[in-house]
């Protein structure tokens, strides 16, 4: 089933932080689409949850050098 979550995001502070974030639409199978903004500090992403978790998509953000709270 598609989902959709915006999750709130530390250490987001430009727009090269907001391009490389929304990459983890390409990076991640079961990602429809991923936008943010860091004026907002926020990534609302759409996905389908039987091809990925909520979990697997903050691990990414973490990776990526963010933290979603």
């Amino acid at each position: 089933m598609r989902q959709k979550i915006t999750l709130q995001i530390q250490g987001m502070e430009c727009p090269n932080c907001a391009m490389k974030l929304e990459s983890i639409e390409d990076r991640l199978q079961g990602i429809f689409r991923a936008e943010a903004s860091y004026h907002k500090a926020i990534l609302k992403v759409e996905f389908e949850d039987e091809v990925i978790s909520e979990d697997i998509i903050r691990t990414e953000i973490s990776r990526l050098g963010y933290q979603a709270v």
